[in-house]
């Protein structure tokens, strides 16, 4: 999410969070972010976009990495070494200081430590985790 943040702060693009089809949740078409964390619609100058209106909103193309252009069907089934690829792309991007021409990023590969400690902080402030989620937090922090 830092990472992603960070690009869209440099070049002026809005970041949506959309973790549907989270592991954590069973229901395929719930945005896992906003039943983990409180609604955000701003981090640091940068408009987010987190809530189940991603359902209803349409992204334009094209996309990179480029295997998002494919028609969805063909996008059900991504292999490992696709994620991989993906990740060392949009890592390439990322580190190259460089927009993208696509209308649409699609950071979908865990990009962990492949931005600075600023824009992780600023992610750890920004985002609050709900009172429910907060209140299990405090709890396994009080028993162990």
């Amino acid at each position: 999410l830092a990472a992603a943040w960070r690009f869209a702060q440099r070049t002026g693009r809005n970041l949506v969070i959309d973790w549907r089809g989270s592991c954590y949740l069973d229901q395929p078409f719930i945005n896992a972010f906003p039943v983990f964390f409180e609604p955000v619609q701003d981090i640091a100058g940068v408009r987010v976009i987190c809530d189940d209106q991603i359902n209803q909103r349409s992204f334009p193309g094209p996309f990179f990495p480029s295997w998002w252009n494919k028609p969805s069907i063909d996008c059900v089934y991504r292999p490992d070494e696709q994620i991989f690829r993906e990740r060392d792309e949009l890592d390439q991007l990322f580190q190259s200081q460089q927009d993208s021409d696509a209308n649409t990023v699609v950071c979908d590969a865990c990009l962990m430590w492949r931005c600075d400690q600023e824009a992780e902080r600023e992610i750890f402030r920004s985002i609050k985790p709900r009172p429910e989620s907060q209140a299990r937090i405090d709890a396994i922090y009080r028993e162990h």
